[in-house]
Parts: structure tokens; sequence; C-alpha cells
């Protein structure tokens, strides 16, 4: 049902991205589309929880708070399509990140760095529909701004998470599968065109974004308390991750466009 949801949500942008497109054409609106590059990423996110068990030397952890997240950051190549008020762009993604898992204040961690223990590995990767509002305003004729807003669906289709939260006796729902990272995000922020002739432009945008909750953390958050630590009865502890934080993150593109009227 959650992959024939997804499919739906995806299925009706692309609807909604043709339905824009046609109206664009009639209306006879500047069109134009293009090729860009961007540096992307993803932080914070992830979910927060309690140690609800602590056996031998780990006791002093029992009741300390603990959050668990995936960041990262990569590279996306994109085409867009820019019908003047309305920005839809393509991309394909890679990426490289850390999972972390932080003890919060207090030398609850001192084994792994201070309170901190991270594992590399994350790798996501795939593809991105973007759906961004822009209103241009002509500073010159060469140069124009935009404020940009809108929704994008980050499709992860591949690569590595790094699961630094819970042992081998860990409940099977939470799987490694990276397509359980892909989100939904609302992005804000702005950009400008730079006219090289005219029907030649160079493009720069900056975009800050929030995005839902992901597959991943959901399983998470509806699993039995989970297993972290090391030798199972020696140095592990359960923690009951309870609630969701802030997944966030900045877009920098820059790319050339083609005036087409």
């Amino acid at each position: 049902m959650k992959k024939t949801a997804r499919l739906f949500r995806i299925v009706a942008l692309v609807a909604a991205l043709a339905t824009i497109g046609t109206v664009a054409a009639y209306a006879q609106v500047p069109l134009s589309f293009g090729i860009s590059t961007s540096l992307i990423s993803d932080f914070g996110g992830g979910v927060s929880g309690r140690v609800t068990e602590a056996n031998g030397f780990n006791s002093h952890r029992l009741g300390n708070e603990l959050y668990m997240h995936e960041s990262y950051t990569g590279r996306a190549s994109s085409i867009f399509f820019d019908a003047h008020f309305v920005q839809f762009s393509l991309s394909y993604f890679t990426s490289t990140g850390t999972a972390t898992v932080n003890g919060g204040s207090g030398n609850y961690y001192t084994g792994f760095g201070g309170g901190i223990w991270s594992i590399d590995g994350s790798s996501p990767s795939g593809i991105e529909f973007g759906l961004l509002g822009k209103f241009p305003v002509e500073l010159s004729p060469a140069v124009t701004v935009f404020p940009l807003g809108g929704i994008v669906y980050r499709l992860v289709l591949g690569g590595n998470i790094g699961l630094p939260i819970y042992s081998h006796l860990a409940d099977p729902e939470i799987s490694a599968n990276p397509f359980h990272m892909s989100a939904l995000w609302f992005r804000l922020g702005g950009g400008m065109d730079f006219a090289l002739t005219q029907g030649i432009f160079l493009r720069g945008t900056v975009t800050y974004g929030i995005r839902l909750r992901n597959r991943l953390e959901s399983n998470i958050i509806d699993t039995a308390p989970i297993e972290v630590g090391g030798t199972v009865g020696v140095s592990s502890w359960l923690v009951d991750y309870d609630s969701t934080r802030l997944g966030h993150g900045v877009d920098i593109t820059v790319g050339v466009g083609f005036r087409l009227r």
C-alpha cells in the first residue's frame, strides 16, 4: 500500500507538470530550458529516544536521551524547463554521508569519541522531481532576479544506508533499503539569471528546504526498543526511539539556459 501511494504521488506530480507545460504553451508566456549542476544536502532529521534498559557498566546510560540521523552531501545533474512563473526540474543525484548516534551532553559515549558514534557509508543516490514557483523581476536588460519556492520529491533508488543504531537482534522491519530514505521536500529561496546573449543565459539559485519524515524514520519509531551497542548482554543497551527531528538542507545550483521564445 505504501509503495502504491508513493507511485501515485509521483504520477500525479508528472501529470501536473504536463498540464502546466501545456497551459504555458497556449498562454504564450516566455519559455526556456537548460542544464545545471547542484550541491545538495540533507542535515538533521533522524529520530530521538531514551535508553530504557542498560546492563553492567552501561547502567549509567539508563534514561539518557539519544538521537540518530543520516546526513549527506552530494551533487545533482539536472535538466530544467522554465515557463516564466514555474520551473520544473528533473535531476540525477549521488551523495556520501555519515550515520550518527549522539548521546547528548555528558560523557555517555567516552568510548565513541566524547558523546558521538558515527559510521561512514551512507551514499544515497537516485532521481529528483522539482516543481518551483518563481516571480521574475528584471533589474536590467541583462539581470533578472526572482524568489523561488515549491516542492521537490527526492526518490532514493540506490546506494547504502549506514545504520549504527541496532545490533543483529534489531527488528527486521528496519531495513537498509535505500528507497526508505525517499522524502518530499518543501523549498524556499531565490535565484538570478544573467543574459549572455538574447537567447542564452546563466542561472544561479540557492534554496533552503525542510522535508517530511521518511520511511526509515517511521519504521524506527514504530518498532519496539532497539538494541544499540556491541556484544549482546555485555555492552549493549535498549533505546526506545519515539519522535523524529527536523530534516533540512541547502541546495546551490548553477546552470545555463536557452530561451525558446
